[in-house]
């Protein structure tokens, strides 16, 4: 029987690299994106763990191929055991909305992962553009 290791997404990257799940502050070794509740939940928040925003460096990504440019010297392709989570895509501004920067609108979630904005499209946590 062999073990089967749950890994959670980076929400930059998209890649299977995380050991633990939102707010772990772990690294990403494909894209260098530090985990961060507060940049999952407000997408356009600058500073905290990563110095541009998650929107930001998803664009960065694109790009350069890291987080920023200061990282290229720490990033690396994906392993083999660290595909796409099979549902993840970058933030579209367009379509996906996000409480106001700084602005909670609800308490925190119990489970962070209901802020994965791929993956639900009406939890009840993200509000509307009214």
């Amino acid at each position: 029987m062999t073990d089967v290791i749950l890994k959670y997404p980076c929400v930059c990257c998209g890649h299977l690299t995380m050991n633990d799940g939102p707010g772990s502050y772990q690294i990403c070794p494909v894209c260098f994106w530090e985990d961060d509740v507060i940049q999952l939940r407000w997408p356009d928040y600058s500073g905290g763990a990563n110095r541009p925003s998650l929107i930001g460096a998803q664009q960065n990504l694109q790009d350069w191929g890291a987080c920023d440019e200061r990282s290229l010297e720490h990033v690396r392709h994906p392993e083999d055991d660290e595909p796409l989570d099979p549902s993840w895509r970058p933030i579209d501004t367009d379509r996906d909305h996000f409480e106001p920067k700084a602005v909670q609108l609800a308490a925190w979630p119990d489970d962070r992962t209901v802020l994965y904005w791929w993956r639900y499209r009406s939890t009840g946590f993200w509000r509307p553009v009214q």
